[in-house]
């Protein structure tokens, strides 16, 4: 019976394999997140089905996950199903070749308590499909089942996450981009905010206008005991599935002078961030307490930048 239901399967050019036989699989780009945070969901395809080109992926989302946004992806159609207003599958229509290999993104928010999600995912191609639906049986690995369907396991936070705000272009993600308030008659204010690459190459950081004031990414480093900082000529780099803080603990942030008023407490200020390849991406900075060294909701010291011990510009 089992061998009659594979031939009928293998005549409609659904494949199935053995388990344990698929070496190339769809996977989340991060398999583990908080519980209850936004998230940028990028499902990877490593290749076509078995030579043929990918031509259709449908993701179905799991119950207690709502879909916030579906960005664009150049040369693909990308179209929502819904029940009930929520959006319970995502299909994207275009053309991968059998050999190359991508990634197709959602943001996504996820449910508040911590547990194992699965996202069905139907790869369509020009001969046929792979359903990667498998769900490992309890004890079992997920490389033991035949076509396991994309998992991502929810931690605890370690704090109540903060009101945060997500951008997205492309495969970059910005999240939380703030700034201190300032004093009545200053000219400058920092910048900071933390930008995700869920891609599979580079990408950089080029500059950020504003119609708040002029803005320059700056990078601050510690030498014998003197903190400095300098312009960054050339942009940010990105690298391909890693993360770069622009934050006040160092490293590197955005400086922004010429103000035309003071950054108010609870004011939203229009960015637009310029990338390589991702382009022109508008944001707004939140507007944090004065001499705040973090967002407002996240924990942190409330000591002002401007009075970093050793600082010199």
């Amino acid at each position: 019976m089992r061998d009659l239901s594979r031939a009928v399967l293998a005549a409609a050019g659904i494949i199935l394999a053995p388990a344990g036989a698929v070496s190339a699989h769809i996977a989340l780009s991060q398999p583990s997140f908080e519980a209850g945070q936004n998230y940028a969901a990028f499902f990877k395809v490593d290749e076509g089905c078995a030579g043929s080109p990918t031509i259709a992926l449908n993701v179905e989302i799991p119950d207690g996950v709502i879909v916030l946004a579906t960005p664009p992806k150049p040369g693909w159609t990308v179209n929502a199903k819904r029940d009930k207003g929520q959006v319970t599958g995502v299909t994207w229509r275009g053309k991968l070749a059998a050999k190359d290999a991508d990634q197709f993104g959602l943001f996504v928010k996820l449910p508040a308590k911590t547990e194992t999600l699965y996202f069905p995912v139907t790869q369509q191609c020009e001969k046929s499909e792979i359903r990667w639906s498998d769900i490992p049986a309890a004890g079992q690995a997920p490389r033991d089942v035949g076509h396991p369907a994309p998992v991502l396991r929810l931690i605890a936070a370690a704090q109540p996450p903060p009101s945060t705000a997500h951008y997205m272009s492309g495969d970059i993600m910005i999240e939380q981009p703030w700034s201190p308030a300032t004093p009545r008659g200053a000219t400058t204010a920092a910048a900071y905010m933390t930008i995700m690459n869920h891609g599979s190459s580079v990408d950089t950081l080029l500059g950020a206008t504003s119609p708040a004031g002029k803005l320059d990414l700056h990078q601050m480093s510690m030498a014998n005991g003197i903190m400095s900082m300098r312009p960054v000529s050339g942009g940010v780099t990105i690298p391909a599935g890693s993360t770069v803080a622009l934050g006040p603990q160092g490293g590197y942030h955005f400086m922004l002078t010429d103000l035309k008023a003071p950054l108010m407490e609870g004011a939203r200020v229009p960015v637009t961030l310029t990338f390589a390849k991702a382009g022109k991406v508008p944001i707004e900075l939140s507007v944090a307490a004065l001499g705040a060294r973090a967002p407002a909701g996240a924990a942190a010291a409330t000591s002002p930048m401007g009075a970093m011990p050793g600082m010199t510009h």
